[in-house]
């Protein structure tokens, strides 16, 4: 029987860079063909995606990502510290898992560390992920124990409004309402 290594997260270096951006352009297909554009639609490659995420590594963004059997299966990406919803806050990027990895905790797990991440800081920040109303994402950040905060829409190219779902994680998080304009 062959030797597994059990899918392991941990905070991302430079040298995970060229694997997300690898993995970047799948999630970028896949959130294409799922939502109204909310970004520039031209497909951008790896190269491209890899320097982006070296420039948001620079300005405090930070990884996380995912491995099985030594191979980066999943990753999440948070903004550095901003201030905003009455305190400092982050936001999540994306979390992203390949398909054949999905629906085996990894992408909660990625979150987890992301908020025991925030937790260990002096006076922590509140976590944010925004998805579209009543998609998989946002089932997935509620399953991840994100409380939805309120509602947010997004507008992106072309002027396609998008209604969404603001979810937080956070040590003074106050969860809205739970009513069907959130759901």
């Amino acid at each position: 029987m062959p030797f597994t290594v059990l899918t392991g997260v941990r905070r991302g270096t430079l040298a995970d860079v060229a694997p997300v951006a690898r993995l970047a352009v799948d999630a970028d297909r896949e959130a294409r063909r799922e939502l109204p554009p909310l970004h520039d639609p031209a497909e951008r490659g790896a190269p491209e995606l890899a320097l982006q995420l070296l420039e948001d590594l620079n300005d405090g963004s930070l990884l996380y990502v995912a491995e099985r059997d030594g191979r980066t299966t999943g990753y999440a990406q948070v903004t550095g510290l901003m201030v905003g919803d009455g305190g400092h806050l982050v936001e999540v990027r994306r979390v992203y898992v390949v398909p054949e990895h999905r629906r085996r905790g990894t992408g909660r797990r990625l979150l987890a560390l992301v908020v025991r991440d925030l937790r260990h800081r002096p006076g922590p920040p509140a976590l944010r992920a925004w998805a579209p109303a009543g998609s998989d994402s946002a089932r997935f950040l509620e399953a991840a124990g994100g409380s939805p905060v309120r509602q947010r829409w997004k507008v992106g190219h072309g002027g396609i409004a998008v209604k969404g779902v603001l979810f937080g994680w956070g040590p003074t998080e106050t969860p809205a309402v739970r009513d069907h304009a959130l759901a």
